[in-house]
């Protein structure tokens, strides 16, 4: 008997002291898994972009990449993946490790027109991303030539249909393309539809006069047009844009539906933790907070900042996606 008491109090020793190391092993592991999150970043954060150097996209980016720097302790390097319509930056986003360390800044293209105009696509616009935070909607201007003969959009629609085999216009972004189409029906004219890698190519094409117009975002072509280099016959702002105050509105101009924005917003690849989504949406929002920010934006780009949480920014991009459907449709463009 006093053996067998001694045995079953040595086993209540060795459970407890099982036990205790397991609570302490699991203590342990909870706090190294909780210091790993609240570390990161450990390394440089890669921000894909779907356009060139110089587009409305890129400079936001670059601007909101400063301040990420600034606050998170770490370099947020922008890489430019222009070309087929935003596909091969949505691919390479899409299926980067869903760690935080790979974020993709896009616009409208990519995330809602795209789904629209093409059969099939590389990637899901909805699957494959989770929103972090919309940035800022910009507006989009209609440019000519300087050479052309035309000062308003009157004289430019005259042209166009004494012209229509002349006429042609660019675009490096699905938002452009459409608005070109819608415009171009609207009037009832005909031009030549030309896609280019990016906005900036467009530009330097219109300056030589190989394309007849676009509708670029005033935002790349803020300085060319207020060089002289190109006339801008109207903007898709519901009112006058403070960078070119001489400009009328589409609605001053005889054409209403002329009513064009873009979004710039925050992704991750999806499956990125809630934690670091959490993260960078509170770190952009402080960004656009910041009133140098905000002088650096206004300066260069007409529009303004729709600041969101992740859930409101998921649902402004179904509204999105709902607006531009419809516009697709209405300019009559038919999906390839």
């Amino acid at each position: 008997m006093k053996h067998s008491l001694i045995h079953r109090h040595g086993l209540r020793r060795m459970w407890r002291g099982a036990i205790a190391g397991l609570l302490l092993g699991s203590a342990v592991l909870g706090a190294g898994l909780a210091g790993a999150q609240q570390a990161w970043p450990v390394k440089p954060v890669r921000i894909i972009l779907p356009f060139g150097p110089g587009s409305a996209t890129d400079i936001v980016a670059r601007a909101v990449a400063d301040e990420m720097r600034i606050e998170l302790g770490q370099p947020f390097v922008v890489e430019n993946r222009a070309g087929a319509n935003g596909f091969i930056a949505a691919e390479a986003a899409a299926r980067a490790p869903a760690d935080g360390y790979t974020l993709f800044i896009t616009s409208n293209t990519t995330q809602t027109n795209n789904q629209f105009l093409f059969k099939k696509l590389p990637y899901d616009p909805v699957k494959d991303f989770a929103p972090i935070g919309a940035i800022n909607e910009q507006y989009y201007v209609l440019a000519v030539p300087k050479a052309l003969p035309v000062n308003t959009v009157a004289e430019f629609v005259a042209w166009l249909k004494a012209n229509p085999d002349k006429a042609s216009y660019g675009w490096g972004a699905a938002v452009a393309q459409i608005a070109g189409a819608a415009f171009l029906k609207e009037v009832g004219a005909t031009a030549t539809g030309v896609p280019y890698k990016s906005s900036p190519q467009v530009t330097t094409d219109l300056i030589g006069g190989q394309l007849t117009f676009t509708v670029q975002g005033v935002t790349s072509g803020l300085q060319v047009l207020k060089s002289g280099r190109l006339k801008a016959l109207m903007v898709s702002a519901p009112q006058r844009v403070p960078q070119l105050p001489d400009v009328p509105t589409g609605a001053e101009a005889g054409v209403a539906g002329f009513r064009a924005s873009a979004f710039v917003g925050m992704f991750a690849p999806a499956g990125t933790p809630e934690s670091i989504i959490n993260l960078l949406n509170t770190t952009l929002m402080k960004a656009l907070r910041k009133p140098e920010m905000i002088e650096r934006i206004e300066v260069c780009c007409a529009g303004h900042f729709i600041p969101s949480t992740p859930g409101e920014f998921a649902e402004y991009l179904r509204k999105d996606r709902d607006r531009w459907a419809a516009s697709i449709r209405s300019a009559g463009i038919q999906p390839e």
